[in-house]
């Protein structure tokens, strides 16, 4: 198989009506490492806005949250948000916010942010460019899982999504429950590397975070050195990966964690 068969591929597809099939080609063949990365990220865009930040402030269900959530994510973009499995795990969602804080419009700008940041992070460090229909696509996607979720007017169009997720990042401020969720997932975060690299996961994230929402969770700016090696790991990364074969099979969420239970100790 060609390095760029799977993007010829899509070409054929229509964005909107195969938007399914084309999310599920680039998170779980094209980019699913990025996917990942860019996913962790987004969630300090829920930390950096303090309407949202106080609604998933409960930190210790966020966090006992964070490997089902991503599971049951992976399962619905490889099965379809119309599946049985889609079905059920629609309806998991939309009962596990009811009687909390989280509202609509608080989804729709998880949901903006989640295909935002991916956008953004494959343009800067993606192994390819995302083609227009890819990006329409994606939009879909989210305006779709929206829909399903109660949210009626998410954007529909990647230029528009994008828009809205800018209007909202101009009213990220810092607060004290958006800090305690940063600082909470850090920690999480730090407790999963081995020791010698933990003290380099806070100025890495921070390296990676735009001024803006590093203020807002209170997270003091990198060293310009560290800024300089992390952006020059990955755009080398990019290159590395331009040159190796396509995969021959999906990398999904669950795939990870079989393989992570089969690594010896």
């Amino acid at each position: 198989m060609r390095r760029y068969h799977l993007r010829d591929r899509v070409s054929g597809l229509d964005p909107v009506r195969d938007h399914a099939e084309i999310v599920r080609l680039l998170m779980f063949h094209e980019f699913p490492w990025d996917v990942r990365m860019a996913g962790r990220l987004m969630i300090w865009h829920l930390y950096a806005n303090p309407p949202v930040a106080a609604a998933v402030g409960h930190t210790d269900a966020l966090l006992e949250r964070a490997e089902i959530t991503s599971l049951t994510f992976g399962d619905l973009v490889e099965h379809g948000l119309d599946s049985p499995r889609g079905r059920e795990i629609l309806r998991w969602v939309n009962r596990s916010h009811r009687g909390t804080p989280v509202t609509a419009e608080h989804n729709a700008f998880a949901l903006a942010a989640l295909a935002v940041t991916l956008t953004r992070w494959l343009d800067r460090f993606g192994w390819r460019p995302l083609t227009p229909g890819e990006r329409t696509a994606l939009a879909v996607f989210y305006a779709e899982l929206g829909r399903r979720m109660g949210v009626r007017a998410l954007p529909r169009s990647p230029d528009e999504l994008a828009r809205e997720l800018e209007r909202a990042e101009a009213g990220f401020a810092f607060s004290e429950a958006g800090q305690l969720c940063s600082q909470r997932t850090l920690a999480m975060a730090s407790s999963r590397v081995r020791p010698w690299l933990r003290p380099l996961v806070r100025p890495v994230v921070a390296a990676l975070l735009a001024p803006g929402t590093r203020a807002a969770v209170g997270m003091r700016p990198p060293p310009r050195p560290v800024r300089a090696a992390v952006h020059a790991a990955l755009l080398a990364r990019r290159w590395v990966v331009r040159l190796l074969p396509p995969r021959a099979t999906p990398t999904t969420p669950r795939t990870r964690r079989r393989l992570a239970d089969q690594t010896p100790a």
